[in-house]
């Protein structure tokens, strides 16, 4: 089985323009339903969207303790993932809401490689210094990511982006393959100012 999740954050700051973005992230990632066997809106901080009345979601009542908001979502990832009937060797499929998907290519390549893998990432070298994988798209079983997660240091000192803690803890195990190309079109900043095709 494959189990998409889009993470979502519903902030005042700019609600407007970023309720947009999630929507046409999410949109964008069901015209490709088909490859893929169910998914999940997860919404880190608000309680309740009306606009995502219209999909699946689940509330997260984890609470955002840590500067780094990476470590923020890794959090609201695991409770969504332990209470989930997701089995073990189930593959999740993590994309960042209001990152925009070009096309199929990532799903496709999921679905060619799961049997051989357990992990596929793009090294983060193309928009950073290459110290970690990126995490607005990626994809691991459901066991791998757990144990991902857990290698974190969920400490309120760790300012390390997750990026890097993610790719010291996969970067040798041979169960993961690393990707040219991710299909997406990232939109980073408060507003989506920065904008990467990866």
């Amino acid at each position: 089985m494959i189990h998409l999740i889009i993470t979502t954050a519903n902030i005042s700051q700019n609600y407007g323009r970023r309720k947009e973005q999630y929507i046409e992230s999410i949109e964008r990632a069901l015209s490709y339903s088909y490859l893929f066997d169910s998914y999940t809106v997860l919404e880190c901080t608000s309680k309740k969207e009306d606009y995502l009345d219209n999909y699946t979601v689940y509330y997260s009542k984890v609470e955002n303790h840590y500067p780094e908001k990476g470590l923020n979502e890794m959090q609201h990832l695991k409770a969504f993932i332990n209470q989930s009937s997701l089995k073990t060797q189930d593959i999740i499929i993590k994309l960042t809401g209001r990152y925009i998907l070009d096309d199929n290519s990532f799903f496709n390549k999921v679905k060619l490689l799961n049997e051989r893998y357990d992990a596929i990432f793009k090294d983060d070298c193309d928009i950073y210094s290459g110290q970690g994988y990126h995490t607005f798209l990626y994809c691991m079983k459901k066991y791998l990511f757990l144990d991902t997660i857990n290698s974190l240091n969920f400490s309120m000192e760790n300012m390390d982006p997750i990026e890097w803690g993610v790719k010291e803890f996969l970067k040798d195990k041979k169960e993961t393959y690393i990707l040219d190309r991710l299909g997406v079109e990232a939109k980073q900043g408060t507003y989506g100012e920065k904008v990467f095709k990866c």
